[in-house]
């Protein structure tokens, strides 16, 4: 008996963890749409996101320097 009711105990436990680890979560998500703004992309740099995408799939890469580069991103 005494068994059964510390299980018990530690699931309850546990069940009151998970639920105050999603509240958490929950306010993270929220300051982070407060702190970091939401961009928008044209179709063109979509589509040049999903291509490399794909040639990173495929095993090809990207040399990140020249990448920048072609984006401007050179500082």
């Amino acid at each position: 008996m005494y068994i059964s009711l510390k299980v018990i105990k530690v699931s309850e436990l546990l069940k009151e963890i998970y639920n105050e680890v999603v509240k958490i979560r929950k306010k993270i998500e929220m300051l982070e749409e407060i702190i970091i703004p939401k961009e928008e992309v044209s179709k063109e740099e979509l589509l040049e996101i999903e291509r490399l995408k794909e040639k990173s799939l495929k095993g090809e890469h990207v040399e990140w320097e020249k990448l920048k580069k072609e984006l401007g991103l050179d500082v």
